[in-house]
C-alpha cells in the first residue's frame, strides 16, 4: 500500500474498506462511540519526548488521554497525575490511569488510539500488536529499530488497515516542505544530490558511561520493570544511565548510541534529515539499490569501537545520491543544476545559478552563509539555540523578514506560492495530523511507508558503520544484493521471553 503517490499526494482509504491486500476479516471497524463521546488516547513510554512534546499536543486535541503506561513507576504515575491535573482544570474529572505493562493497553477494547514514545527496540513489537488490535498508532522515529521490522510494520498497516503516524515531524514544519516543494517543482534545475548532516552510529554495548561509577548507577531500582524496559533486546544489568530514575529531566542519549537499544545518530536525527531527502528526491517508499561505504577515518573515541562516523552514501536507481556527512548548520542541502536549497530547523538558505559540485570548501561556505559562487536570494538563520551560543551565526542584514513570514508569503523569484506541485502540508502540526485522519481514514503525512522507509534509510547507514562495509541493495524486497551483506545484519534474534512480533 502506497500512502502517498508518486506526485505527493493524498491516497485516502475508507474506515470500513479494505486496504492494500488485507482481507475484510483483518480489518477491525471503529469502535462504536455514543453521541459527544470523544476518542480515547493511550500514551506508552513516559521519557521526554513524551512528557516534553507529544502530551502537551495531545492535551490540545479533541480527545481523551485514559492511560498512561510505563515500566517505570514514579514515570507512569507522575504522568498520569499530570494529566488528570489538566482535566480537572477543565472540569473534565481525572480519566487518566497509570499503567506498567503496554499489552494491557493494547487489549482494552475502550482505547482508539496508542502513542508510543519508548526506547527504539520497542517501537515495531508494540506498533504492531496495537494495529492488530484495531488501534491507530502514533510511533516515534525511527519508526523500526532495524529492517525487518520496517517490512513487518508496513505489512500490518495494510493488513489491519489501520493508520499510523511516524513521529518525523519536519514534514509538518514550513522550512522543510518549502525546501522540498522548490525541489519537486524543478526550480534550482536537476537535483541529483544531497547532504544530509548528522551524528554518527550507535556503539558497542557498554554497562556504564564511565565505570568507576558502576556501583552507584547500577543500584537496584524498585521503581522499574527492568526485564520489562529490556524486552526483546539482549540481557544487560540496570544501569541509571539506561533508565534514569524518577521522572525524565533531560534526554537520555545513552541507550540511543547503544548497539543494544538504538542506532546512534542515524536513527536518532538521521531519521528526520535523511527522511526530508527522501520527501525532496521524491523517493518516498523507495530504497536505494547501492549504499557506499565511508573511507573516512576511524574514530578513536573508545565509545565508538572504531566506527566511523559519517562519509557513506546512497545511490539510487537513477543515480540520485545522498550523503552522510558530520554534523552542519544545514542538516539537508539539495545540489541542483540551477540552485542550491539548505534546510535546517528555523534555518532556510537559497541560492540561484549555475550548479556546483559540493567539496568540503563548498559545504562550509554554505552553512557559514559566505557562499558565493551563485547569488544568495535569501538565508535565514533564527534558531534560538545557535544565535545565542555561537555568535558568529547571525542573521543575514539583507534578509529583513523573519524566515517563517517569508516561506508562507513564498519567495519571489522562484513563485513558491503558484507552483504546480504542493505537496501535503499539515495544518495544526503532526499530532492534530494524526488525529485528523483518526477520523478521516486517510492516511497522514508520515504514513506507514514513509515512516518505514526512512527508518530502512536509518539501519542501513547505521549497518554499514556498524560492520564497515558498503553493499548492494535489492528495493523491491528490501534485502542485500548480488552477493554483499549479511542477511543477519537485518534483524535480531527475539531471544528473550518470547518477543516475536506478531503478523
Amino acid at each position: 500500500m502506497e500512502c502517498v503517490n508518486r506526485r505527493g499526494f493524498l491516497i485516502g482509504s475508507v474506515a470500513t474498506g479494505v486496504v492494500g491486500s488485507a482481507l475484510a476479516s483483518d480489518v477491525k471497524p471503529l469502535r462504536a462511540r455514543g453521541v459527544g463521546e470523544k476518542p480515547t488516547v493511550a500514551l506508552v513510554g513516559m521519557g521526554c519526548q513524551m512528557m516534553g512534546v507529544l502530551l502537551g499536543q495531545f492535551l490540545g486535541q479533541d480527545v481523551l488521554i485514559v492511560a498512561a503506561c510505563d515500566c517505570d513507576k514514579a514515570r507512569r504515575e507522575n504522568a498520569a497525575r499530570k494529566i488528570n491535573d489538566a482535566y480537572k482544570a477543565r472540569k473534565i474529572g481525572a480519566v487518566c490511569r497509570a499503567e506498567a505493562d503496554w499489552r494491557k493497553i493494547v487489549a482494552d477494547p475502550g482505547i482508539d488510539m496508542v502513542c508510543v514514545a519508548t526506547p527504539d527496540h520497542w517501537h515495531a513489537t508494540i506498533t504492531v500488536a496495537a494495529l492488530a488490535a484495531g488501534k491507530d498508532v502514533y510511533c516515534e522515529k525511527p519508526l523500526t529499530y532495524n529492517i525487518d521490522e520496517a517490512k513487518r510494520v508496513m505489512a500490518a498497516s495494510a493488513k489491519y488497515g489501520r493508520i499510523v503516524q511516524c513521529g518525523a515531524m519536519q514534514r509538518s514544519a514550513v522550512e522543510f516542505r518549502s525546501a522540498c516543494e522548490i525541489v519537486r517543482n524543478g526550480l534550482i534545475g536537476e537535483v541529483k544530490e544531497c547532504d544530509c548532516s548528522f551524528n554518527g552510529p550507535s556503539g558497542p554495548h557498554r554497562f556504564f558511561d564511565k565505570p568507576a561509577n558502576a556501583a552507584a548507577e547500577g543500584a537496584p531500582n524498585p521503581d522499574v520493570d527492568w526485564d520489562m524496559w529490556l524486552g526483546p533486546s539482549a540481557y544487560t544489568p540496570y544501569s541509571d544511565q539506561l533508565s534514569p530514575r524518577g521522572p525524565c529531566k533531560t534526554y537520555p542519549m545513552f541507550w540511543r548510541y547503544d548497539d543494544y537499544f538504538g542506532s546512534g545518530g542515524c536513527g536518532d536525527w538521521g531519521a528526520h534529515h535523511l527522511d526530508i531527502a527522501q520527501w525532496g528526491l521524491d523517493k518516498d517508499g523507495e530504497s536505494p539499490v547501492k549504499l557506499i561505504a565511508s573511507t573516512a577515518p576511524h574514530s578513536s573515541d573508545p565509545r565508538h569501537g572504531g566506527r566511523r562516523q559519517s562519509g557513506l552514501s546512497l545511490v539510487y536507481a537513477d543515480g540520485k545520491r545522498i550523503n552522510h556527512m558530520s554534523r552542519g548548520w544545514f542538516t539537508t542541502v539539495f545540489y541542483g543544476t540551477e540552485g542550491i536549497v539548505a534546510c535546517a530547523r528555523n534555518r532556510f538558505a537559497l541560492w540561484l545559478g549555475k550548479g556546483v559540485a559540493p567539496d568540503d570548501k563548498v559545504r562550509k561556505a554554505l552553512s557559514d552563509g559566505t557562499f558565493d559562487g551563485m547569488r544568495k536570494v535569501g538565508f535565514w538563520n533564527v534558531n534560538p539555540w545557535s544565535l545565542k551560543n555561537d555568535p558568529k551565526y547571525k542573521v543575514a542584514p539583507a534578509c529583513d523578514k523573519s524566515m517563517l513570514d517569508a516561506l508562507n508569503k513564498g519567495i519571489k523569484e522562484l513563485d513558491l506560492k503558484n507552483a504546480k506541485l504542493k505537496l501535503y502540508k499539515t495544518t495544526s502540526g503532526h499530532v492534530d495530523d494524526f488525529v485528523k485522519c483518526f477520523h478521516s481514514r486517510q492516511q497522514p503525512c508520515s504514513c506507514a511507508e514513509v515512516g518505514c522507509h526512512s527508518a530502512i534509510l536509518c539501519q542501513m547507514c547505521n549497518t554499514s558503520y556498524m560492520y564497515d562495509s558498503g553493499f548492494d541493495w535489492d528495493p523491491a524486497t528490501n534485502t542485500f544484493a548480488n552477493g554483499t551483506g549479511d542477511p543477519h545484519w537485518l534483524g535480531r534474534q527475539y531471544f528473550r521471553n518470547g518477543w516475536e512480533i506478531g503478523s
